[in-house]
């Protein structure tokens, strides 16, 4: 019998769309390029790269508090952009954090970037989906800096149920802005506590 070929992983498949969106229009500009995709896709699931991925988007505890894990992380260094992949082991949520780390002066405000990214959507490795509605609104505090929130319902393409949180926090002195979701397992609620906790072990942005 034939063996057959295993499937890549959905991150794996996730993390090459976003390679090929971001990157495309340079993929023949010169091999130093070309190699930098390449590092990018081999280094996203690697510990010690995502711990140094973290660090650009927070100050997060090392090691992580228990129950979470690294899953995944991207440094698109030209574009200033940063983004970071953890699970909790418990009930499974996944909570990704995405940093722009050189704001503009006449950057748009914080509560606009977080309708917009309200309006996006959660997209993780695994599934793309929208909210239809919002559940709550609210703010926490992460050191000098507040992060506004919203969670709502969400669904994919394929009608399947989801819950979840969009967080946007800025920091105007580091010139810095992090979106945070967390979204709950398919058909499950959203644990809000899973998404808060870790947090509130940054002591600041």
């Amino acid at each position: 019998m034939k063996k057959k070929n295993k499937p890549l992983p959905l991150w794996s498949k996730a993390l090459i769309m976003l390679v090929i969106l971001v990157f495309g229009g340079f993929l023949f500009a010169s091999s130093r390029v070309i190699t930098g995709i390449r590092s990018l896709v081999i280094n996203s699931t690697n510990q010690e790269y995502i711990k140094k991925c973290a660090q650009k988007v927070a100050p997060f505890p090392e090691p992580l508090p228990a129950g979470y894990e690294y899953t995944c992380g991207v440094d698109i260094d030209f574009l200033r952009l940063v983004m970071v992949a953890v699970n909790h082991k418990e009930d499974q949520q996944k909570i990704l954090f995405l940093g722009h780390l050189q704001d503009e002066p006449d950057a748009i405000e914080t509560k606009q970037l977080l309708d917009r990214a309200y309006d996006f959507g959660i997209t993780t490795d695994a599934v793309t989906c929208k909210f239809t509605d919002v559940k709550t609104k609210g703010d926490i505090q992460i050191g000098e800096d507040k992060m506004l929130y919203m969670t709502g319902d969400l669904k994919d393409q394929s009608g399947n149920l989801y819950q979840g949180v969009v967080g946007c926090v800025r920091s105007v002195p580091k010139k810095k802005t992090v979106l945070v979701y967390s979204l709950s397992p398919q058909g499950k609620a959203l644990n809000l506590d899973t998404c808060f906790n870790l947090l509130k072990t940054l002591p600041s942005l």
